[in-house]
């Protein structure tokens, strides 16, 4: 019985491991994820591991090019419809974040 429950055990973790690589495997590098990053301030250890995984590191005329686009397609006033944070989001918001949004944006007079 104790042998069985081992073998058990250590197959459960050997299959868990394998999962656990497959992910790692599914994992997307892009420049947009470069910049993103680079833009919110991840750590330079970071992103020289994100570059090699990446194959390069984008230019920051690149990310530069890429930051503008992505300011470019967000609208200036966004009225938050079906609790969006921003067009296409997938993140959705709360009545109650909404609402707080809305209020300090009027609070700082940009609304």
């Amino acid at each position: 019985m104790k042998k069985s429950l081992i073998v058990l055990l250590a197959a459960g973790a050997l299959t868990s491991n394998i999962a656990f690589a497959q992910e790692a495997e599914d994992v997307v590098y892009s420049t947009e994820g470069y910049c993103l990053l680079s833009n919110e301030g991840a750590s330079d250890e970071y992103l020289k591991a994100y570059a090699k995984k990446l194959g390069a590191k984008p230019t920051n005329s690149v990310c530069a090019s890429f930051k503008k686009i992505v300011e470019e397609s967000r609208p200036r006033e966004w009225d938050y419809p079906a609790g969006r944070a921003y067009p296409g989001s997938v993140i959705k918001l709360s009545p109650s974040q909404v609402a707080l949004l809305k209020s300090l944006k009027k609070k700082d007079g940009k609304m």
